[in-house]
């Protein structure tokens, strides 16, 4: 849980050095997503060991989790990060947690105790100042706008991975839409409906210039 919270966390760091040195998000996003994806690629498919028949039911939980999960997600984040600090953006896009709330209360019926109440009008106000809604500083529109949709895109995320009546391994699921994301970026930037260009210049992180 440690290390997945590091590699969400500084994920936006890493990039706001690519953008800078001349990345596109969807190229900094799909070549995340494709080392993701080929490094889970043969734990996924041995984790599937006799469970092959529960993709006959589960593949549309694969694929909307690469399609939603992973490649709009992950996309939208980049496009925050790219007109917006990463701390914001960051904020923004965690605030998808409290749609996770919602969605279980309206679609499951499941109440959220006070406080879960408590805590989600906290980060709500949180959100408020961080932004600053009502003061004289005004954040790029644009950047809130992705922000709001990486958001959706992480409520999402948490949904469809906490699943289980599919049968799939969860393995499967993160290396299969991890999988199913790269293709899509792949697709996007192929037919042009997003900007993809990388190099391998060095990167400046942390004041150190990297390759």
């Amino acid at each position: 849980m440690l290390f997945s919270a590091a590699a969400f966390g500084t994920s936006g760091a890493l990039a706001k050095g690519l953008l800078a040195s001349g990345w596109t998000p969807a190229a900094a996003v799909t070549w995340r997503v494709a080392i993701g994806a080929a490094v889970l690629a043969v734990p996924a498919l041995l984790s599937m060991r006799g469970r092959w028949h529960t993709l006959r039911t589960g593949w549309p939980t694969v694929l909307l989790f690469g399609v939603i999960a992973v490649a709009g997600c992950q996309l939208a984040y980049f496009l925050a990060v790219e007109r917006l600090s990463v701390a914001v953006a960051l904020l923004l896009e965690f605030s998808g947690v409290l749609l996770v709330v919602l969605w279980l209360w309206a679609r499951r019926g499941q109440r959220p105790r006070p406080l879960t109440v408590a805590g989600s009008i906290i980060a709500v106000i949180g959100l408020v100042l961080i932004l600053d809604v009502f003061g004289v500083v005004r954040l790029d529109p644009v950047g809130v706008f992705w922000g709001l949709v990486a958001a959706a895109g992480l409520a999402s995320y948490f949904i469809l991975a906490a699943d289980e009546s599919h049968g799939l391994p969860p393995l499967f699921v993160a290396g299969g839409g991890l999988a199913v994301g790269t293709v899509v970026l792949l697709v996007a930037g192929g037919a042009g409906l997003v900007g993809f260009s990388w190099n391998t210049a060095d990167v400046l992180l942390a004041g150190w210039s990297v390759p």
